[in-house]
């Protein structure tokens, strides 16, 4: 993992560098030796000498793969060219309310139709938070199933066990190919943390469907992940909670159950229907803009696409890296990419 002693050996560098540069009124240059890739070398050295002055950021994270990447991504990128940022780990609600409160934060993930009660308050009525851009790939939810389930899989000897999927009205007609020894004869639909069931609704959803099933919880995302691994591996049915951009969704082959067509009047009222389709925002607090320029362009001109997510996620869920490790590989091997982005 980058040390602090090797952040701060390179901020010396860099700061060194610029002290070097700006004696001789050069402000362009290179990045360190172990710099590669054409992108690298049209970086400003003035950038560290412009980050440092700006002072520390943060980049908020739930504690969701998704997010923790992204925000451990740009963390890094901001203390290799010499600045001073960390990731900031808590609620949505307790990162949104600080960053209103004038606090240096970023979010690079923001589902807003998640929290719209925040976007309102936030973006609409007061103008504490501003909308940074969107991400490159759209966002989906839903209850998923493994595709064998619907089509079989002669190659794995699996049959279909509920072929009128993904018509969410063949759920009740397949309640024992989904019960379990936690969902008794009930079929069995696996979330996450018990805390997400009031975002989703997913406890009305049943009741306001008729549906026959018990819903019963991982515990967290990565026990989620597992028990789809498992039940995957495994060619066994499972019915669950999944969402894209996911690793778990390009990893697999998954469909998601069709329920009736979203409507603003269903959706935190009966939950009778289908997710909304969403725009993935990336949000920032006002004072990013006005006091940290060097980071809000940066932001901006961030662009990471679905493909690259996954190869961070992967490196997480196949290897066992920690974020902040799979992060900091990527960045050894995308150096291009991410100098880019200055």
């Amino acid at each position: 993992m980058l040390s602090r002693s090797r952040k701060a050996r390179r901020v010396r560098w860099l700061m060194a560098g610029i002290a070097g540069l700006s004696t001789m009124g050069l402000l362009t240059g290179c990045l360190p030796a172990e710099a590669k890739g054409p992108a690298a070398k049209e970086i400003d050295p003035a950038i560290a000498e412009a980050l440092q002055g700006e002072g520390n950021v943060q980049f908020a994270s739930v504690g969701d793969l998704e997010q923790d990447i992204q925000a451990n991504l740009m963390t890094e990128v901001v203390n290799e060219l010499g600045g001073d940022a960390e990731v900031l780990q808590g609620a949505t609600t307790e990162t949104m309310a600080a960053m209103a409160k004038g606090q240096p934060v970023v979010s690079m993930v923001f589902w807003r139709w998640q929290m719209p009660e925040i976007w309102d308050k936030y973006v609409e009525e007061e103008g504490t938070i501003v909308e940074l851009g969107t991400a490159d790939y759209p966002g989906e939810e839903g209850w998923y199933v493994p595709t064998y389930v619907i089509e079989g899989d002669a190659a794995r000897g699996i049959k279909p066990a509920c072929p009128e999927l993904p018509d969410w009205e063949a759920l009740n007609k397949c309640v024992e190919v989904f019960s379990t020894a936690k969902s008794g004869d009930k079929g069995q639909y696996m979330s996450g943390a018990e805390s997400w069931a009031f975002a989703y609704g997913d406890p009305q959803r049943i009741e306001n469907l008729g549906l026959d099933y018990e819903m019963v919880f991982a515990g967290s995302e990565a026990a989620l992940y597992a028990d789809l691994t498992r039940a995957y591996e495994q060619g066994e049915p499972w019915l669950g909670l999944m969402w894209r951009p996911n690793y778990m969704t390009q990893k697999y082959d998954l469909t998601r159950v069709e329920f009736p067509e979203y409507t603003e009047e269903c959706w935190g009222d009966t939950y009778a229907c289908q997710w909304p389709e969403t725009i993935i925002y990336q949000l920032a607090s006002t004072v990013i803009e006005e006091d940290h320029p060097t980071v809000w362009n940066l932001a901006r001109n961030y662009n990471l696409n679905n493909e690259q997510l996954q190869d961070m996620q992967s490196l997480v869920i196949d290897e066992g890296l920690s974020p902040q490790e799979a992060v900091e590989l990527w960045m050894d091997d995308n150096r291009d990419v991410w100098t880019g982005w200055v």
